[in-house]
């Protein structure tokens, strides 16, 4: 949609408002050292999912983890591998 057709629809009362939507902040790191991989619920805020979602995807197999003591851990290329799948998926 052009901007001057959204004008007209903003003039004529069909829009009442735009709502961006906010991109969520990239993490900045408190100590400067830059994270190697992510908990389950790190992966969950990224995505916009629950930790149970999270869970369910290691569990399929659909995002890759590793066991690291009694935590699954998530690397950011494995993140980006699951997210590159699901647009491809869309089409």
């Amino acid at each position: 949609m052009d901007t001057q057709t959204l004008l007209d629809q903003i003039a004529r009362g069909a829009v009442v408002a735009l709502i961006p939507n906010p991109r969520p902040p990239e993490p900045v790191p408190r100590s400067g050292i830059v994270k190697r991989w992510y908990s389950m619920r790190e992966v969950g805020e990224m995505l916009g999912f629950g930790v149970n979602k999270v869970k369910w995807l290691v569990i399929t197999g659909e995002l890759r983890s590793v066991k690291d003591g009694k935590y699954r851990r998530i690397l950011p290329e494995w993140v980006d591998d699951y997210v590159r799948r699901r647009v491809e998926e869309a089409g």
